[in-house]
């Protein structure tokens, strides 16, 4: 088998070779995200996809309270005169991208 540095083109089978196994990382962390997501209507896992775009990953969701799940948030209500009111309770965050990402950090 032939070195890398001896082939005439080994710099792209190099980046290919990385292309590849970025893909493959990204793919692990968003199933890894898919486990590990609290489901109670099961859309906010439906809902989680990736892309990539050249060397960079986007993992997550378009739905809006996906941030929220994750984060956790103060509970609020639309008060009568439209104003809104916190309630001082908080519901506590349930992370699921954050230990799916760190799970694969060291790959």
């Amino acid at each position: 088998m032939a070195e890398y540095h001896e082939a005439p083109d080994w710099r792209e089978k190099i980046a290919a070779d990385v292309r590849e196994l970025f893909g493959q990382l990204v793919g692990e962390v968003l199933d890894d995200a898919k486990r590990l997501v609290p489901v109670d209507t099961g859309h906010l896992r439906e809902s989680l996809s990736s892309e990539i775009n050249g060397d960079t990953a986007r993992i997550g969701s378009d739905l809006n309270y996906a941030l929220y799940v994750e984060e956790g948030h103060r509970v609020a209500y639309r008060g009568p005169d439209g104003e809104t009111v916190f309630t001082g309770d908080m519901v506590p965050p349930q992370p699921y991208l954050r230990p799916a990402l760190y799970r694969r950090r060291g790959a």
